[in-house]
């Protein structure tokens, strides 16, 4: 039987997935919790060959420690939410049995970055996914099981996030297991995208919560709290 893990994060395209939640899940595993990543296409539409991305992705996938990595093929730019890729996502979540998954903001106008079709598609198909994972009927592949949360990341631009978790340690050692993306980050193109656009995300992140870095989270539901407190060291 495959070892199940904490955390599972889905992204749509390589790339995407370490940059929302890269340095969380680095820092989930530094406080010992198992951690994964699910990629839902090759990329095989953007700079660099399928091939490239995919070693590309293993190799930030080393650098960020992750205890699981898979790469799947239901194309790039023609990601859809459809049964059979509902099937997928909720066969992934059986075979790993993560207690958090994490996938896409998908209340957002489409365009490019953060409104690629494809980021819109994986919110919706990996929640669809997720919450089929636990019927018993559903045709998905192993035993039933239940989620405990799925934590959205790309929050479009002022989006009160529900939580931003601080990661000055972790932040630096993302964008360094992100620079092994270089088919999408060693471009003429967009010299300025990589690492500066992302530095100044986190640290408006951070400063919202007393950090030097940051990475934000929604989640649907209302959170529980037994002791407010707690919330505010």
């Amino acid at each position: 039987m495959v070892e199940s893990v904490h955390f599972l994060a889905f992204g749509p395209h390589p790339d995407d997935a370490e940059i929302g939640t890269g340095a969380f899940l680095l820092k989930m595993k530094n406080q010992g919790y198992r951690t994964g990543m699910v990629t839902l296409t090759t990329g095989d539409m953007g700079n660099g060959l399928p091939e490239v991305r995919r070693e590309e992705t293993r190799r930030a996938a080393r650098d960020l420690k992750l205890d699981v990595l898979e790469i799947l093929d239901l194309g790039d730019t023609r990601l859809e939410d459809s049964h059979a890729n509902r099937v997928a996502v909720a066969s992934l979540v059986r075979k790993y049995r993560p207690e958090i998954v994490m996938a896409p903001y998908y209340g957002l106008e489409p365009g490019r970055g953060r409104g690629h079709a494809d980021h819109i598609i994986c919110g919706h198909v990996v929640t669809h996914g997720v919450n089929f994972a636990h019927l018993e009927k559903y045709p998905a592949e192993g035993p039933p099981h239940a989620v405990k949360k799925i934590l959205y990341y790309f929050l479009p631009p002022f989006m009160r996030p529900t939580f931003i978790v601080p990661v000055d340690e972790e932040f630096p050692l993302a964008i360094q297991a992100l620079a092994n993306h270089s088919s999408q980050f060693d471009r003429r193109d967009r010299p300025k995208f990589f690492p500066t656009r992302l530095e100044a995300m986190a640290s408006y992140l951070g400063a919202q919560i007393g950090a030097k870095y940051g990475q934000a989270f929604y989640v649907q539901d209302v959170l529980k709290v037994e002791d407010p407190l707690a919330l505010f060291p």
